[in-house]
């Protein structure tokens, strides 16, 4: 079977492609922005076509002789986009019926019909466009209530709660209640959709037991050993909710806002597996939350998290980080030769800067800087790394974001915080020195008093860093 991920990049992309990898008979295609997203060991065993969906010359080359396709998934961490279009969902679908695509499948959150919360209706609206012509392509819809994995939105909800708050304060919106499933479960549906032997159309709720968050908050404390006190809010506030969630996770305060409106509102409904997931796919048995959770649990302990919601943030990895970073106007550079040290070693201790491993010296300030972009509403640095001592093109590491990557020569990140304009750091080794340098695009004159409040804390930030990085490669075996 000819096979096409679209955007394949994204959370549950990410995890299709692995698992179709595995299955015999399958020929993968890619569809993805840039083909240095795709790890240099899978690169070999697929097709890749760059482009985006609503690049229509792309998703005609990629859509070319190929049986099954799956459109971009959308859910937590993608949901919440703006940049919704319309044709180009078209474009996609009428791509797939001029090229003979068989079968379409498509994953969603099940949303409520008239639900005010434009994103979901984006949803909502995108499974219906997909369908709108069943006499051409057989469209298979997944609908999900809300998806629980290592690195998903409901998994870092639940654990950084559970961890950082001894005493939680739980509003209304906690007693949403809704259907967690558990990613593998979900991965598990989608290869499966491949050999289903039904005709037409088919809309299918994915899901297991329905709960509140609140009773997943109490089992997620349970499973993590931890005691935690709940104490109800009397009154819905429901800024307060979201600058309190903001503050405890790794969101923003638009996407804890986002979030919470959703589920205030009952827009995110608890799906009903048992009429047509059992039906259509009797083999599986989803997971119960508990399991789920410990298995999501035991991936992060174990540096094995394939991917997370952040994946889809950002879409700096599409643009060419070296025009980007020739628009600086402020930049500090500095360098620092490392002797006979082998520069991969070098590299790999620039690779494992930040999450758990802080920042050296000067961690508790990045820290700090991270809370102060967490009040004026941004991510902050609760969004960590991955894993431990690696990256990747299109990571999260803190507050940024890997948008090039150059093994043993070259890293640059780009902020996602508030910086009044952009900013970048960017590691590259030429022959035996490592050039450190902070670009800074300002924005107006607000921009440029940014960077020279700045400045005294990089005049010993940055020389700090790099000195560490040569140090940490010189004590590594």
């Amino acid at each position: 079977m000819n096979i096409l991920i679209a955007s394949a990049t994204g959370y549950l992309g990410r995890r299709l492609k692995l698992r179709l990898l595995s299955e015999e008979g399958v020929s993968l295609r890619l569809l993805v922005p840039d083909t240095h997203l795709v790890s240099e060991t899978t690169r070999p065993r697929v097709e890749i076509v760059e482009g985006d969906v609503d690049d229509l010359q792309a998703v005609r080359q990629a859509v070319k002789g190929v049986d099954l396709a799956y459109y971009p998934i959308r859910l937590f961490g993608a949901v919440w986009e703006s940049d919704f279009d319309k044709a180009a969902v078209e474009r996609f679908r009428d791509a797939c019926v001029e090229a003979g695509v068989k079968r379409l499948v498509f994953v969603g959150l099940h949303a409520a019909e008239e639900t005010s919360v434009q994103s979901l209706r984006n949803v909502l609206e995108t499974g219906t466009i997909l369908s709108a012509r069943p006499e051409d392509i057989q469209v298979i819809w997944f609908r999900v209530g809300v998806l629980l994995g290592s690195g998903s939105v409901l998994f870092e909800l639940l654990r950084n709660i559970v961890q950082k708050v001894p005493i939680i304060v739980y509003s209304p919106w906690m007693n949403a209640r809704v259907n967690p499933v558990g990613v593998p479960d979900v991965v598990e549906y989608l290869v499966r959709a491949g050999e289903l032997e039904a005709q037409g159309n088919l809309v299918i709720d994915i899901g297991s037991q329905e709960l509140s968050f609140k009773e997943m908050l109490k089992v997620a404390a349970q499973e993590m050993g931890l005691k935690r006190l709940f104490i109800p809010l009397p009154c819905t506030a429901p800024r307060l909710s979201s600058f309190l969630l903001m503050l405890a996770t790794p969101f923003s305060y638009e996407f804890s806002s986002s979030l919470i409106r959703a589920l205030r509102s009952g827009a995110i409904r608890a799906a009903t597996p048992e009429r047509t997931a059992k039906h259509y796919f009797p083999q599986i048995t989803p997971h119960p939350f508990d399991r789920a959770l410990l298995r999501a649990l035991h991936e992060i302990e174990n540096d094995q998290v394939v991917s997370r919601w952040s994946d889809t943030l950002g879409h700096a990895f599409r643009t060419s980080p070296k025009e980007d970073i020739s628009r600086a106007v402020y930049r500090d550079v500095r360098s620092m030769s490392f002797g006979d040290i082998p520069p991969e070693k070098i590299f790999q201790s620039v690779k494992s800067i930040g999450g758990r491993t802080g920042w050296f010296t000067f961690d508790f300030l990045w820290r700090i800087r991270g809370l102060l972009d967490k009040l004026v509403g941004g991510y902050g640095t609760a969004m960590g790394k991955r894993v431990v001592s690696d990256l990747r093109l299109g990571d999260m590491l803190d507050v940024w974001k890997v948008v090039d990557l150059k093994q043993n020569r070259r890293l640059l990140l780009e902020a996602h915080m508030k910086v009044a304009g952009k900013a970048w750091l960017e590691f590259a080794i030429e022959g035996n020195t490592l050039t450190q340098t902070a670009h800074h695009y300002p924005k107006g004159i607000l921009g440029r008093m940014y960077w020279y409040c700045m400045m005294p804390f990089h005049a010993f930030i940055f020389k700090d860093m790099i000195r560490s990085i040569v140090k940490r490669a010189r004590e590594t075996d």
